[in-house]
């Protein structure tokens, strides 16, 4: 499972709980969100590549729930993308991601992770060649 991130992602804590027609189906940890999707760690098990339900409880957010799919899965880890949303629930995510962006953490965040680099390669992996040019100030 191949995919690459839009969204900035931005750590997080709290439980998570894949639901499939009701039934819980996988509870770990969340490590981090962004307005795409989530990454939970230490799944109880590996999952099918299906919509779940999703729902992530956080001790300063409160319940958030949407319907995502698993877009990657390793033995520690499943990133899931989120596929529909309330507009409510998104802005609480929003406003996770926007909080932590205010700090100074973010910045260590940015840098310890190679973020930008994240942002600048194309669907295969390969990097982007980005320039700027400038306009060469007129003698008057």
């Amino acid at each position: 499972m191949k995919y690459q991130r839009l969204h900035i992602r931005v750590p997080a804590s709290g439980d998570a709980i894949l639901l499939e027609r009701g039934d819980v189906k996988v509870e770990a940890s969340v490590i981090n969100v962004s307005v795409g999707g989530l990454c939970i760690t230490a799944p109880s098990h590996l999952i099918d590549k299906q919509e779940y339900q999703v729902q992530i409880i956080t001790p300063s957010h409160g319940n958030i729930r949407f319907s995502g799919f698993p877009v990657y899965q390793t033995f520690e880890s499943i990133g899931i993308k989120i596929t529909s949303i309330e507009k409510d629930q998104l802005r609480i995510i929003y406003q996770i991601v926007g909080n932590f962006q205010l700090t100074d953490d973010f910045i260590k965040y940015v840098d310890q992770r190679d973020i930008i680099h994240d942002w600048l390669v194309d669907e295969s992996g390969e990097d982007i060649a980005i320039t700027f040019e400038t306009e060469k100030e007129k003698d008057t």
